[in-house]
């Protein structure tokens, strides 16, 4: 890899990126080689409404658990990168958390349950019900992996995304294929997997105090910088996760179960693309949050680029191999997944800006940008399911997401440039050094191949 980044200076900020970002990517392109037959194992054994089923009562805690940690996992990754607390402080603030925020979320959650009109049998209320388990779990790993981003630990993050994909695959052969639980064990199998990222995360943080405290009492510094910190993004963030995940809650209430479980594939398959840019922005946040503005002027552009460039091959060709691939791993059964699969590609692509930027404007301590241009692609994406998903199915849903996800690229690169004064052809037009990246990139990724 030296040779391929030889223009680079040895210690820069963009050969930082690039180094840990192509580490990310290596072991996100494991894990979905882990994930795509435990997609196979699920859809298969559990038919469309199956995985209807068990895509619900995985989204729908999710949603909650994301909604009720209020940005702490932000505010405790931004702390820690500026060095602001000690590391056992933000310990003690993400177990006060963990308990504080599931013993609320989780009443809400069976209140939910209990009086969402959208659950046709019990035999499905009961698994939602089972979910609300899911919460707990869900909230302490996502402090932890704010603990691993926050210290600059890629290494344990990536190894804590793979021991999670190997450990779901071998709970759901183990439930599905070997005992036939069914759908409630393959929800069993997800929160068992997930909790293993929370106890990796315990063990860095044994190793990164040392002969010191473990845990210590939060200060009232901490908590309330924290809340202002993260309630400024938080709700960007919240009406991403809605704009990501709201389009199959309303498949569900308006086609029902089987056409939820058709749209969830499309949605797994299109969300591949993602790994590029989410590799490259769980490495940007913190690296930028600890540099200067000038700095960050100059990194922020050319990691888009790159990043844009890349998904956009990728894309490519995901697009022209969708059908084969659809029917080779899915089956017949799923076939209905492709056309709102090809809808979505172009909108995650889009979506790469928004990612980028989103750690730009978090490391400026500017999140509230992020969190207008999110609300405003937010409504777009209801009103245009509300009148498309009655009409044209799960294939107007994917137009509505992949239309809201370009506006909300659109809006965050203008105010992209407003704070930073770079313009758009700079921000997205690779030029022969990018070239040179990404041919580094490619080449490095095929040696490791």
């Amino acid at each position: 890899m030296n040779e391929d980044l030889a223009g680079m200076p040895a210690e820069s900020p963009a050969r930082s990126v690039f180094r840990n970002s192509l580490m990310t990517f290596g072991t996100r392109v494991g894990t979905v080689l882990v994930n795509i037959p435990t997609s196979i194992l699920v859809a298969r054994l559990l038919g469309a409404e199956g995985q209807g089923s068990y895509a619900s009562a995985v989204i729908f805690p999710t949603t909650f658990a994301f909604i009720g940690l209020l940005g702490g996992d932000a505010a405790h990754t931004y702390f820690l990168s500026r060095k602001r607390f000690p590391l056992a402080q933000i310990n003690g603030q993400s177990a006060l958390l963990t308990l504080l925020f599931s013993a609320v979320l989780v009443p809400g959650y069976l209140v939910f349950v209990r009086l969402y009109d959208g659950v046709g049998t019990v035999a499905f209320r009961t698994v939602l019900t089972i979910g609300a388990a899911l919460i707990p779990i869900l909230i302490a790993k996502y402090l932890s992996i704010a603990l691993l981003l926050g210290l600059q630990r890629i290494r344990w993050f990536n190894a804590a995304n793979l021991l999670q994909a190997v450990a779901l695959l071998i709970l759901m052969v183990l439930n599905l294929f070997v005992f036939r639980a069914g759908v409630m064990g393959a929800v069993i199998a997800y929160m068992a997997s997930e909790a293993t990222v929370t106890l990796l995360a315990f063990r860095l943080a044994r190793r990164e105090a040392k002969d010191g405290p473990l845990f210590e009492r939060p200060t009232r510094a901490l908590l309330k910088r924290s809340l202002v910190y993260g309630l400024q993004g938080h709700i960007g963030n919240v009406l991403i996760q809605f704009t990501y995940r709201f389009d199959m809650f309303l498949v569900l209430s308006i086609a029902g179960l089987p056409a939820q479980g058709l749209y969830s594939i499309a949605v797994i398959l299109a969300e591949k693309l993602s790994h590029i840019p989410q590799s490259v922005q769980v490495v940007l946040f913190p690296k930028l949050s600890s540099l200067e503005v000038e700095e960050v002027n100059r990194l922020t552009p050319r990691v888009l680029r790159s990043s844009l460039a890349l998904t956009a091959i990728a894309a490519a060709v995901l697009y022209l191999l969708s059908k084969p691939l659809l029917s080779l791993f899915y089956g017949a059964e799923f076939a209905a997944s492709l056309a709102p699969f090809r809808v979505l590609v172009p909108g995650i692509v889009a979506l790469t800006v928004a990612r980028i930027l989103s750690s730009d404007l978090s490391g400026r301590d500017k999140r509230i940008y992020h969190t207008g241009s999110t609300a405003v692609a937010f409504a777009l994406n209801i009103a245009l399911c509300l009148v498309w998903i009655p009409r044209y199915g799960i294939v107007g849903a994917a137009w509505a997401s992949t239309i809201s996800y370009t506006l909300q690229s659109v809006l965050m690169l203008i105010f992209f440039r407003k704070l930073s004064g770079v313009g758009f052809r700079e921000a997205l037009v690779p030029g022969r050094e990018d070239v040179r990246l990404m041919a580094g990139f490619i080449r490095v990724l095929l040696r490791r191949s």
